[in-house]
């Protein structure tokens, strides 16, 4: 055998083992599927798991959620990306926590009542419309309803 025909045999093999290795770490676990209900926030249950509509309940009682018991207080629902912020005594707002541009997560700003991109400077009004860019695109909004110290927010 060549030094040549060598060289490439081993570089073939060592890429099959990486690519071996990659596709074994990009599986689903099966067990990790009975863990998903385990990683939902304290408080908050999810809608019905075969639908992709959005619909839970947080209470605004717990944390990390208790900032919402304040008027311009918000938090990030994570397991559905939705950033929720308190802009009066009874309005509650929601819309996606992801900025249209690039991505990154938004924050609430209480003063202009806006949800702000840290990343790029976009602003995006109450009802997700865009404000200011880069981004273009406004951001998915969700409805909200208060019962006592229970947030439901849904579609």
């Amino acid at each position: 055998m060549e030094r040549k025909e060598f060289i490439e045999k081993v570089g073939l093999s060592g890429a099959a083992i990486l690519i071996f290795g990659c596709m074994q770490s990009c599986s689903k676990d099966v067990a990790s599927s009975d863990t998903q209900n385990q990683n939902k926030p304290p408080n908050s249950s999810g809608g019905d798991a075969s639908s992709n509509k959005i619909d839970f309940t947080i209470d605004i009682n717990t944390a990390p959620y208790d900032v919402l018991k304040n008027i311009g207080g918000y938090a990030i629902y994570m397991e559905s990306k939705i950033i929720i912020a308190r802009a009066s005594n009874t309005e509650f707002l929601a819309v996606s926590s992801v900025c249209t541009h690039q991505g990154a997560t938004l924050q609430y700003r209480s003063n202009t009542s806006k949800f702000y991109c840290p990343l790029h400077g976009s602003n995006f009004n109450q009802n997700g419309s865009v404000a200011n860019g880069p981004a273009a695109q406004s951001l998915k909004q969700y409805s909200t309803s208060l019962s006592g110290s229970k947030l439901r927010i849904f579609e």
